[in-house]
């Protein structure tokens, strides 16, 4: 098992500080009435517990101060061209692509033609 380093340690702490706090803040937040001015005392005491804990963590290079500048927005451009065909050969090749495609999930088998049959002979 590795041991924590002094830093690692400090951090820990600072973090298990901030979490006690909140969670004492919110059993208390817990006992009283929404809408009340302690209501609100303790939202806002939260509110600035954790704009410290961020601070405290920028300071200590923890998390970056400003984290939009480090992330870059890229784009993906995506096109959809028709395929042509340059040929009747070329025509013919995809258009029976596209049939065998589309008819994928018509069940043609042969065990399906032969219920079909059989329903047609029943039916008749």
């Amino acid at each position: 098992m590795s041991k924590l380093s002094e830093e690692q340690k400090r951090i820990k702490k600072l973090h298990r500080s901030y979490s006690d706090a909140r969670k004492q803040i919110r059993e208390a937040m817990a006992k009283g009435n929404p809408g009340t001015a302690v209501h609100l005392q303790h939202v806002r005491a939260l509110q600035e517990m954790d704009a410290r804990e961020r601070a405290e963590e920028v300071s200590l290079g923890l998390s970056p101060a400003n984290l939009g500048a480090m992330v870059t927005t890229s784009f993906v451009y995506v096109a959809h061209v028709q395929q042509m065909p340059a040929n009747a050969a070329e025509l013919e090749k995809i258009l029976g692509a596209q049939m065998v495609k589309a008819c994928k999930e018509l069940h043609y088998t042969p065990e399906d033609e032969a219920i079909r049959e059989q329903l047609v002979q029943e039916f008749r």
